[in-house]
């Protein structure tokens, strides 16, 4: 008992030490907002979803935060102690010169999961510590030695602590971006402005309130997907009809 209050009460102590910045990843020559960024401080790791937006942790005053992707130059600067607000984060493009270049219409999202995969395989391998590495046997103190169990300490901190550990939160990161690729490979805004005929801020509004789960679209062929946008724009589009009617009327 004594242990685990002295566990909580070193959780709480870092908990109320560690500060929170919240930000946006924008192209600084076109102002849109860049999905996939690596954001980085001395003790924790973040991506940027699908809107451009992270949240992450500062260890100490005058941490540094770093936020890379491919394509763009690094970005680096100094957290002030008192930061309040969202951090606008302006990636510049990155002229590379290459000897050969290969022009596809669209990255492969398949290629882009596996290297992922590969690059951050310590990451998309953590895992909350099992039983067997919390206790082990041991040999208890006293006049006559018997054989019992032991507690790792670091192992139990561990499991307590791990969906607020870096590694989870970082792997979920991954994880929530590589389904979100995977989601607008099928729901793209390419075909669905082709099944429905939506435009401009209509499709965006569509798209918005009709994207499918990525759970929801594994079980789904192509032609599910189909059915799904064709009977979904016939519900977009009944509220904008029964309108008109009732002006008319």
């Amino acid at each position: 008992m004594r242990h685990l209050l002295i566990l909580f009460f070193i959780c709480t102590g870092l908990a109320a030490y560690a500060q929170k910045i919240n930000g946006i990843v924008t192209d600084k020559a076109t102002g849109l907002r860049i999905s996939g960024a690596l954001v980085t401080t001395t003790n924790a790791t973040a991506i940027s979803d699908m809107e451009g937006v992270f949240s992450i942790g500062v260890a100490r005053q005058g941490d540094t935060l770093m936020v890379k992707i491919q394509g763009y130059k690094s970005f680096k600067q100094a957290v002030a102690p008192a930061t309040t607000g969202d951090v606008i984060v302006q990636l510049e493009q990155a002229t590379i010169q290459l000897k050969q270049v290969n022009i596809s219409a669209r990255r492969d999202r398949v290629k882009d999961s596996i290297s992922n995969r590969v690059q951050f395989a310590r990451d998309f391998n953590s895992h909350r510590p099992k039983f067997s590495d919390i206790i082990r046997p041991g040999i208890t103190s006293g006049p006559i030695p018997m054989v019992g169990v032991a507690i790792v300490p670091s192992q139990l901190i561990a499991l307590l602590t791990y969906k607020h550990s870096n590694a989870y939160r970082f792997k979920q990161a991954l994880i929530r971006d590589e389904e979100g690729k995977y989601v607008d490979s099928r729901f793209s805004d390419e075909r669905v402005a082709q099944l429905t005929g939506l435009q401009s801020d209509s499709l965006y509004h569509f798209i918005n309130q009709y994207r499918p789960a990525a759970a929801q679209v594994r079980k789904m062929s192509d032609y599910d997907i189909f059915t799904y946008i064709k009977k979904s724009a016939a519900k977009f589009r009944k509220p904008h009809h029964d309108d008109v009617k009732e002006a008319e009327f």
